[in-house]
């Protein structure tokens, strides 16, 4: 070897070996209480693993499940990637014609913990299955952290800032979709098309009790999955000669954890694959749950959480088989999806309510198309809860104020006319407020007051652990201006999170008169004091 090439070899471990104790000495920083006046530098957020528990094994790389490829979906370099040639509209739509429609919400469901997600657990053989003749989405993101407003946003396609229901300050603000007849929803839609609707609910923030579904010819509130199956069976059975919209809003896996035994065993004990445990990045925003305390330690919760979430994707089988005993799977548009995923403590934050973070933001979202010959395979393109009314209204041919509805249809992108819908998504918290606007590359988090922001390179940092806002100000400018422009199109535009000073439009919904009853409920789900 010559000289020259030993010294640059020299120099070069030099450098490398610099870099890596700089690397190191960055992220063994202990963690403190970070105020406003600490965001002029970069802000570090420590990820440590769980106390007695040996550090993290990384998680395996996912299993195969033919014919849709599960080997790194969210790495896929295309924005949608077909197994069968692109259908037309037209073709879609004859298919679709006069299909059932069933939407299936697992509540608190956060797409990482799904198989065909990448989890290593068998938490979802049951959606898994479906996904292989389904189109599955892969950056799929809810409209806000609780249920009631997520399902509004669901059910009218608006933004939270739009149709209004939101909580300030950890107050619990009920819908406004049981007082406002101008509001349209996906249901009223489908019975103006004659379509019966039917809404069969296990979460008091998501039935008529607290706002939502008021505008199903029948809707029920039930405590037992049981009984939301059977109900759904006999209607089902029923028939009665006309084509149906069923919601069905499963509990599980939100708690309370009480999976049958037979799954509660599944993963107890175990070791959740690639658990950690770190802070937020302004840990003075992380509102503490107003309801009772997590059921277990941080390991522990994870696997009764799994075993609650492999009872749902029972429930999800369920419906499959009666669809299929009744003989109308093949005519039924099935959907299943969450309203947002669930936090254990992977930036400091617990439950859902207040977590901006992808594990309360990122969720499933399936679609088995009728017809028997649909489209299947993966979409990696932005897509956003309030998308899915619109495609199913889209699909069916029935129209729609094109003035009230945000979301856009996916079907240009299963067609092949677009490789895109949105170059942005948004999402919004409860409690000490926080608006997310997010980009393939980058997360911007914005808090009330217009001074504490964060932000995420997702390429470089997909576990969103290290804010680079003074690393990056262009990335952080770009995704300010596309907030600003999104605000000025609400409803009540959220500005406060961009102008300290500004006072918000507030909603004119009469408040909704809760019963005891309802409040205690409320209260013991964390959502009201």
């Amino acid at each position: 070897m010559s000289r020259p090439l030993r010294w640059l070899l020299a120099v070069t471990l030099v450098l490398g070996l610099a870099e890596l104790a700089w690397y190191v000495t960055s992220h063994v920083r202990s963690s403190r209480r970070i105020s406003s006046g600490d965001l002029a530098g970069l802000t570090p957020v420590d990820v440590k693993p769980a106390q007695k528990l040996p550090p993290p094994e990384p998680i395996p790389p996912p299993r195969q499940l033919p014919p849709v490829p599960r080997s790194t979906p969210l790495l896929a370099r295309e924005p949608v990637s077909l197994t069968r040639t692109p259908p037309t509209l037209q073709q879609l739509r004859t298919a679709a014609k006069t299909a059932n429609v069933v939407i299936c919400v697992l509540d608190a469901a956060r797409a990482d913990h799904f198989g065909c997600y990448g989890y290593p657990r068998d938490t979802t053989p049951n959606f898994d299955r479906l996904a292989a003749h389904s189109v599955v989405f892969d950056q799929h993101f809810c409209q806000h952290t609780q249920t009631t407003s997520s399902t509004v946003s669901l059910l009218t396609s608006q933004y939270p800032d739009t149709h209004g229901v939101l909580g300030r300050m950890g107050q619990y603000v009920p819908g406004t979709a049981a007082f406002g007849p101008q509001l349209f929803t996906i249901e009223k839609g489908l019975r103006g098309a004659g379509y019966g609707t039917f809404l069969f609910s296990s979460n008091l923030c998501a039935s008529p009790q607290t706002g939502v579904g008021t505008d199903f010819d029948h809707h029920k509130l039930l405590r037992r999955v049981s009984a939301q199956l059977d109900l759904l069976a006999d209607q089902v059975a029923s028939g009665q000669g006309r084509p149906f919209f069923a919601y069905v809003h499963l509990m599980p896996p939100h708690g309370p954890y009480d999976a049958p035994p037979e799954m509660d065993k599944l993963f107890r004990d175990k070791k959740p694959p690639g658990y950690r445990e770190g802070n937020a990045a302004f840990t003075l925003v992380t509102d503490p749950p107003l309801g009772p305390p997590p059921p277990a330690n941080g390991p522990d919760w994870v696997n009764l959480y799994d075993a609650n979430l492999r009872w749902a994707d029972w429930a999800v089988g369920e419906i499959e088989r009666m669809l299929k005993q009744a003989g109308i799977f093949d005519s039924t548009l099935l959907i299943v999806t969450a309203d947002h995923g669930e936090a254990f403590r992977e930036h400091g934050y617990e439950f859902h309510t207040t977590c901006p973070y992808d594990e309360v933001t990122h969720i499933p979202l399936l679609i088995k198309f009728p017809g028997g010959n649909g489209p299947v395979g993966r979409v990696r393109a932005l897509t956003e809860t309030v998308d899915v009314t619109p495609t199913v209204l889209d699909l069916l041919g029935v129209g729609y104020p094109r003035n009230q509805v945000q979301g856009a249809s996916l079907l240009p992108l299963l067609t092949g006319e677009v490789p895109k819908l949105h170059d942005y998504v948004h999402t919004r918290t409860l409690g000490y407020s926080c608006e997310v606007i997010r980009s393939q590359r980058a997360a911007l988090l914005l808090y009330r007051g217009g001074k504490l922001r964060a932000l995420y390179d997702l390429e470089r940092d997909p576990g969103m652990t290290w804010n680079v806002l003074a690393q990056k100000p262009q990335e952080a400018a770009e995704l300010t201006k596309a907030f600003r422009e999104f605000a000025a199109r609400q409803a009540f535009p959220p500005l406060d999170f961009l102008e300290a000073g500004y006072v918000p439009k507030q909603s004119r919904a009469p408040e909704l008169k809760l019963s005891d009853e309802t409040r205690r409920e409320l209260r013991a789900m964390g959502y009201i004091k």
